[in-house]
């Protein structure tokens, strides 16, 4: 454990040794406090505790050593902020301040504990928080308390919830089962409840202030009272900026000035100085930038709120957060994200939802499933604002390749709509090409040569490429020039003697060449759809032929059906 970093804003980092600070003592405090009786009550093998019950007992230890942990580093680096007012006295937290810590205590143990319980039965269902009388008292108390105390309650709730199940547990791993499912449930609704605290409630300041310092419990690294992974990164994005989007200049203009607007939000009085719009929806071909153009506003948002000492986050919403196959648990999953970790994150937030097009691709057709249903309800909430509050706290971009929408969606999603297109004049290609994609090689092109380089921005007007498919040619040019063997001298030469090798050994490309390889590009694609489109037609041909055999087999067989009825009336 240790405590490092600025003089305001020291760091807290917890880091368990190989077997964890005190677990020893926490499994006497459970065992004591009567967790490990109730489940050997409840489930009772042939010769004590079941595997499972085991597993239980090991992760709620482990759980309970790092949650104790953390809560002191907390409390001695609260100390360390009330002893710098300079006085003698003996620092001593307020009520709210014991609360804040064992806020803190609690949610680092249910952040461990319930992925724990989550391997090894399966994860309820939670319709609600818990609801606790007098969880003020609970969390005012010491760390090791509160540990203590949560033991013995979660025990109670065992037994309280076995015997409202009945007898309908017959065997010993139909209950063990039960009350590994049991236990993730009460520390999953005491997370929330909790959460309300913290995100809502008088807490909510405490939290603020935490994220302003670098917080990393075990693998957990919080910004807040939100958990991520450690070795997660902090935001989603492509490490790209502004200045390297070619075009788009509406659609980037219009995106900046969304994120400096909700970077101005303002936390405490929960208010905007201006009334915004918080949707802006893009629209293009595949290729044309929509997707480095978000990367780069949410860098720049990011960047802009953290040199004004905004806490910011920027989310990625990618399908496999939240499509499933299991019933209603897709559009529970968006609920989920944009309440919790886009509004309920204790700062501004952006986000991006690439493809949300296919989010309503099934609305056009009459025979929707419940799911879908649900899942366009839930998205709708958020464009119409009743699922979370269009106040500047947040922003989204997102964007399709086509419009396939009926007029609903439409009127929802596209309230700010920009047509992204990319690329459009020679010298926009010409910036791509050369100043940006080929920025690395450009020593060996004829960069000079202004009015070559024209002629090739008007060759990529003409073909109407798009972005990705200019990338494509750069990664063929760069290929071209990199294309040595490294001589046995490389490996025994310095860092400037292998640079003046690298660049003796590199390939010269001219104007003509790019013009060429342009060329190639093009004329490959143009085969490529033409084949596809002579396989397309082919295809269609073979279908409108056999449905014109299947009509005339059906035709003769009903010629034949009424010839054998007429034959037998004779």
């Amino acid at each position: 454990m240790s405590s490092s970093g600025s003089a305001s804003h020291s760091a807290i980092i917890v880091t368990p040794p190989t077997d964890g600070f005190d677990r020893a003592g926490i499994r006497t405090l459970v065992r004591d406090a009567g967790l490990a009786t109730a489940l050997h009550k409840l489930a009772r093998a042939p010769f004590g505790h079941t595997v499972l019950t085991l597993r239980a007992l090991d992760a709620m230890t482990t759980a309970g050593d790092l949650a104790l942990q953390a809560g002191e580093a907390l409390h001695a680096a609260l100390l360390e902020d009330i002893a710098r007012t300079g006085t003698l006295a003996i620092p001593e937290p307020t009520a709210d301040q014991r609360l804040f810590i064992g806020a803190f205590t609690v949610t680092v143990l249910c952040d461990s504990l319930i992925p724990e319980l989550a391997a090894l039965a399966p994860t309820p269902q939670l319709k609600s928080d818990l609801e606790l009388d007098g969880i003020d008292g609970l969390l005012q108390q010491p760390p090791r308390q509160v540990v203590e105390r949560l033991a013995a309650m979660s025990g109670r709730y065992l037994e309280i919830q076995a015997q409202r199940q009945g007898s309908g547990m017959n065997t010993v791993d139909e209950r063990t089962i039960f009350l590994v499912m049991t236990l993730n449930a009460f520390f999953a609704q005491l997370r929330g409840a909790v959460e309300r605290l913290t995100h809502i409630g008088r807490l909510r300041p405490f939290g603020i202030a935490l994220a302003q310092r670098k917080v990393v419990i075990g693998e957990l690294r919080y910004h807040g009272f939100q958990a991520r992974a450690a070795t997660e990164p902090v935001s989603d994005l492509k490490p790209v900026k502004v200045t390297d989007i070619v075009g788009n200049k509406e659609y980037i203009d219009a995106g900046l000035r969304l994120a400096r607007d909700v970077a101005a939000y303002d936390l405490e009085n929960h208010r905007s100085p201006k009334r915004i719009n918080p949707v802006l929806f893009g629209l293009g071909r595949p290729g044309c930038g929509k997707t480095i153009t978000a990367h780069a506003i949410g860098n720049y948002f990011l960047d802009y709120c953290q040199e004004r000492d905004v806490p910011a986050r920027f989310k990625v919403i990618r399908r496999t957060d939240w499509a499933s196959s299991y019933q209603n648990a897709s559009a529970a999953a968006l609920i989920k994200i944009f309440k919790e970790e886009v509004y309920g994150f204790d700062g501004v937030c952006g986000v991006y939802w690439p493809d949300i097009d296919t989010a309503f691709a099934s609305r056009g057709s009459g025979n929707l499933r419940i799911e879908e249903k649900n899942n366009l309800g839930a998205v709708f909430g958020i464009f119409d604002g009743t699922l979370l509050p269009k106040d500047g706290k947040w922003f989204m971009m997102c964007d399709a390749n086509y419009m396939q929408m009926d007029e609903a969606t439409r009127s929802r999603i596209a309230q700010n709509p920009f047509t992204v297109k990319g690329p459009t004049s020679p010298a926009d290609y010409v910036k791509l090409l050369r100043d940006i994609l080929l920025g690395d090689v450009r020593p060996f092109i004829s960069a000079e040569d202004e009015a070559g380089w024209h002629r090739i921005g008007e060759a990529l007007v003409k073909a109407d490429l798009s972005g990705r498919s200019v990338e494509s040619i750069a990664g063929n040019i760069r290929s071209y020039v990199q294309d040595f063997e490294y001589p046995d001298d490389y490996f025994k030469a310095s860092y400037d003697e292998r640079a003046k090798i690298i660049e003796e050994l590199s390939k010269r490309v001219s104007i003509d060449d790019v013009l060429g390889r342009v060329d190639s590009y093009v004329r490959f694609g143009r085969e490529a759809e033409e084949r596809e489109a002579k396989e397309r037609f082919d295809n269609e041909v073979a279908a409108m032929v056999e449905q014109l055999n299947a009509g005339r087999e059906a035709t003769r067989r009903a010629a034949e059906a009424v010839a054998g009825e007429i034959e037998a009336e004779a």
